[in-house]
């Protein structure tokens, strides 16, 4: 049994870590070597992916983790699922052309580029959960391995050889395009068919239709702050804040880690015996809250010639970019932790009250966002930081006042 867990411990770790590996060469390339038009100009169409995967896959993804050990036949059950998606990647269409409408900025040769990004992504992501529910741990690696090549090595490939903005979306395209090949081969025992159930959807969004409100309150807080830079100072900014958030978000690699190995075990041993699932999930989130705690202080103290490995020397040296860099880095910490603790509000079906929390920690963050005008990129990056301390604050205090656990 213990070299079971150490086995599954180990392949846990080796997921995290040779995506992080691969994530290093990327930060250090776009640093060093990328146009910051070009780059700035990627981050806002990778931000508006990310505003359609919050809205559209939410309530999919959070029902989908939720129910997946208690249905029966589980080709069927994910079936439901892919079939959602068709519909999902239809509607997304529609909101591409718009946006590409407004922005003004992007051809549609870009435009149908990440309409193809957007689908590859969401079905790649719904597809390899199969695998971490069910504790492959195996296959789970060596998918996620394959699409952090797809979002970390063919875009540097690509834009290496022809740099321009078209190249480096292409060749995420071309890498999410060779991951699910990889994908598809894993999934032989799950044959695709049509499979509507109307009594379930409703099931799955009675449950998680709340996270909707989450998801686009989620996106303000980490994203929005992106467009702000774009209209206040400019892509160029746009490219350097992001670059900064990248290796900031480095520290993601803990919640990553945390994710992968406990959160399916908790979802499991909650359908099983439920005190002794949260008495799991207290002891994971204690081990997580130190270690954080610790990493904090050694980011804080660590020479800023080691954060030059990744970041352009002549930038993180300036001490107002390396203020926004440690604020960030922060804010990434508090980040993990309070989405660690919702766990407590997805088990026992509170996601209702996260909206509501979400929704005053938005506000904050816009209203923080503002002031990126008088007080450039550092605003954005405690704007940020103040809405997650404030997600995590109240989620910790309704937790310890009403759900008893």
């Amino acid at each position: 049994m213990l070299l079971k867990l150490n086995k599954s411990l180990l392949i846990t770790i080796a997921t995290v870590v040779i995506p992080l590996l691969l994530q290093f060469i990327y930060i250090r390339y776009v640093s060093y070597n990328v146009d910051k038009d070009v780059y700035g100009n990627f981050i806002l169409l990778q931000t508006f992916i990310s505003a359609l995967s919050m809205i559209f896959l939410q309530i999919p993804s959070q029902a989908y983790d939720r129910f997946y050990n208690t249905s029966d036949n589980k080709v069927d059950y994910v079936n439901e699922f892919r079939t959602m998606l068709v519909f999902i990647n239809i509607v997304s269409l529609l909101f591409i052309v718009v946006y590409g409408h407004i922005m003004q900025k992007f051809n549609i040769e870009i435009l149908f580029l990440v309409y193809l990004y957007f689908i590859l992504l969401n079905n790649y992501s719904f597809n390899q959960k199969v695998f971490l529910l069910n504790l492959e741990r195996k296959k789970y690696f060596i998918l996620k391995t394959s699409e952090s090549g797809a979002k970390f090595f063919t875009p540097l490939v690509f834009y290496f050889y022809f740099e321009t903005l078209t190249s480096f979306i292409g060749g995420v395209v071309v890498g999410y395009l060779i991951s699910f090949f990889i994908l598809m081969k894993y999934m032989k025992n799950y044959p695709f068919k049509l499979n509507i159930d109307w009594n379930h959807y409703k099931k799955y969004f009675l449950y998680a239709y709340p996270i909707v409100f989450v998801a686009i309150f989620s996106w303000g807080i980490s994203f929005s702050d992106r467009y702000f830079i774009e209209y206040y100072s400019g892509t160029k900014d746009v490219a350097i804040y992001a670059i900064l958030a990248q290796v900031a978000g480095i520290g993601q690699i803990i919640g990553q880690a945390y994710s992968m190995y406990v959160n399916p075990k908790v979802l499991k041993m909650y359908e099983e015996n439920r005190n002794e699932a949260f008495k799991y999930l207290k002891q994971s989130l204690q081990l997580i809250a130190g270690i954080f705690v610790i990493l904090g202080i050694i980011a804080y103290f660590m020479p800023v010639e080691v954060y030059s490995i990744l970041l352009e020397k002549t930038l993180i040296m300036q001490e107002y970019y390396f203020n926004t860099f440690y604020i960030l880095v922060l804010g990434i910490f508090f980040t993990v932790f309070q989405t660690a603790l919702s766990m407590y509000l997805q088990l026992l079906k509170k996601l209702h009250i996260l909206g509501y929390i979400y929704l005053v920690a938005f506000s904050i963050n816009i209203v923080g966002n503002l002031y990126i005008k008088e007080y450039g990129i550092i605003a954005a990056a405690i704007a940020t930081l103040l809405a997650y301390i404030t997600i995590f604050i109240l989620q910790f205090l309704y937790i310890r006042k009403y759900v008893h656990v």
